[in-house]
């Protein structure tokens, strides 16, 4: 249970850290979202861009099976570098946004 919490204090402070960034263009809110209970982790932006709606989801992480899921990256943040950076090991990250198949050819874990 350590090491969920662990990890679970490492994403939300990595996405609050990257959520207080805001874009210098539109009228775009920064939302995260954090479901504690079944360890789903967002970065999601609204608003308007001129007469365009912005609405996305630009980082997304799960935490299954005491491995971190990196599901869904738009930044040019490397997430997986930065939680190696905390304290988590790479056989604990998953970059899963990378088909089954090209995970190993990575230095982190398959699934």
């Amino acid at each position: 249970m350590a090491k969920l919490d662990q990890y679970r204090q490492y994403v939300q402070q990595l996405l609050t850290k990257y959520a207080s960034y805001k874009p210098a263009y539109g009228d775009i809110e920064v939302e995260t979202i954090f479901d504690t209970e079944r360890n789903h982790y967002q970065i999601v932006h609204i608003g308007w861009e001129n007469k365009c709606r912005v609405y996305g989801c630009s980082m997304h992480i799960d935490i299954k099976n005491e491995k971190i899921w990196i599901q869904w990256n738009s930044t040019e943040i490397d997430i997986a570098d930065e939680l190696v950076k905390m304290g988590v090991p790479k056989q604990d990250i998953v970059v899963g946004f990378h088909s089954p198949s090209m995970r190993k050819f990575t230095d982190f874990a398959v699934g």
